[in-house]
């Protein structure tokens, strides 16, 4: 039964230097309305599934970079269309110089309940090293918009481990972040991705990224002062106000089954993951031909379903079931070097831990 749907959207005005997901920068409304009418193709594609969908999500790419009544026909055609639940969560990834208040205003008549900024920082340093075109006043024009087109659940995604940063400046972005009406903050360490302008410097040794120690001291300092300000870590980057975690995340991350579609998508069904092709032009030809536009398949076994299990789980501070491990004395060495602790039959995390969080991943599968 599918519970949540993914719909991704690659265009941007602008492509940060870090970013490595699947997006182009364009200004073309032709080819924007071509791909969104491929998306319902697609999702037509998709009709025989089982479908009790409690979330929608636009990520990207940069959602808004569609004109909104383009969002909203996605939405409703999925809403007509499928069953969905009384309480959708319907969240929609932005930039924060996007859209304005009317904007807004046509998202929330859609439904729209969750806006999510890609704000990263507060500080004009922090925002020239990492590529961003926006400024802190229109981050904080647009959460006063979003709040007046009556959205009151906001994240904002902060980075962290970016060059030339300490823990003062990231000390003054959390004052400003927890300062500001907003429900939810996410929170990325900044990663040096091979491919991208910004790993290519960092290979050839002309930007320096921040030691482990230094790294190790600020995501301490983020989810102690977060949870100070009331925002309740639940997985390794997210923190949110009782009541306000991501419904749509907790889905990959507790193995419920959910549909992608759009170019680079990738779904889980019927223990089945599955991805379409990150070639936008070959996505287009093949969904207007009756194909899904899908390059990569794996039909998952138990054996594979249990270690999907452990590496998403130990995503969550509640952690996973000790019987997914059977080496039970490994776990016993993780909490005595205080990389994790157990409590109710569930082992997870701390902040150490998290920090290896891929070494102590590869000692349990």
């Amino acid at each position: 039964m599918i519970k949540g749907v993914y719909i991704h959207i690659p265009f941007c005005s602008l492509k940060c230097p870090y970013c490595d997901f699947t997006s182009f920068i364009s200004f073309d409304e032709n080819i924007k309305r071509k791909y969104v009418n491929t998306l319902l193709r697609e999702l037509e594609l998709y009709s025989y599934f089982y479908y009790s969908i409690e979330t929608i999500y636009f990520g990207g790419g940069t959602p808004t970079t569609l004109d909104p009544y383009l969002l909203g026909e996605v939405i409703e055609f999925i809403t007509k269309r499928y069953r969905v639940s009384s309480n959708l969560e319907i969240t929609v990834e932005s930039n924060p110089n996007n859209y304005s208040l009317s904007d807004f205003k046509v998202l929330k008549a859609y439904g729209v309940n969750r806006i999510s900024f890609g704000n990263q920082s507060f500080l004009i340093k922090n925002l020239k090293t990492l590529g961003r075109d926006h400024t802190p006043i229109n981050t904080l024009r647009s959460i006063e918009n979003v709040y007046n087109a009556g959205i009151e659940n906001i994240n904002l995604d902060l980075i962290y481990g970016i060059p030339g940063q300490s823990l003062i400046d990231l000390e003054k972005d959390l004052q400003i972040y927890t300062d500001l009406p907003v429900k939810h903050i996410s929170a990325y360490m900044l990663t040096a991705y091979e491919d991208t302008p910004f790993g290519m410097l960092v290979n050839k040794g002309e930007i320096e990224l921040p030691e482990d120690d230094l790294l190790y001291q600020m995501f301490k300092l983020i989810d102690t002062f977060l949870e100070d300000r009331g925002f309740k870590r639940y997985e390794l980057s997210n923190w949110a106000k009782s009541g306000f975690s991501c419904k749509h995340n907790l889905f990959y991350w507790t193995h419920r089954e959910f549909l992608g579609v759009g170019v680079s998508a990738w779904s889980f069904v019927n223990n089945v993951r599955f991805g379409n092709t990150k070639n936008i032009n070959q996505y287009i030809q093949m969904v207007e031909k009756g194909l899904k536009p899908v390059v990569s398949r794996e039909i998952l076994d138990e054996e594979k379903i249990r270690e999907e299990k452990i590496f998403l789980g130990l995503r969550l501070k509640e952690g996973i079931d000790i019987n997914l491990v059977a080496d039970k004395d490994i776990l016993s060495t993780f909490v005595s070097e205080g990389y994790g602790e157990i409590n109710n039959g569930k082992f997870s995390l701390t902040p150490k831990g998290i920090m290896v969080i891929n070494y102590i991943t590869s000692r349990l599968l």
